[in-house]
């Protein structure tokens, strides 16, 4: 399964926009971020490639602020690969 994992530069722009994407009917998860990405923020989220144009809408209204945004794969290995800077 693909997913995408958003990392933000603070816990409470997370906070924000956890509560702004599932007002916008985005299903998220909130997970400790990966070591492999940052050690700026603990906490990022995790949702299905399939919501990426509802975060980029969102993130141009200005109603979420993004650090990154990296494609999650998991089979039996885990692959991390930046989506945006």
């Amino acid at each position: 399964m693909e997913y995408i994992i958003i990392t933000f530069e603070s816990t409470n722009f997370a906070i924000q926009a956890e509560a702004a994407l599932k007002n916008s009917d985005v299903n998220v998860q909130i997970i400790p971020t990966p070591r492999e990405i940052t050690l700026s923020c603990g906490i990022s989220i995790l949702t299905s490639e399939e919501n990426l144009s509802k975060i980029d809408k969102l993130v141009n209204e200005g109603k979420i602020r993004i650090k990154e945004v990296y494609r999650y794969i998991k089979d039996d290995v885990k692959k991390l690969e930046r989506l945006r800077p």
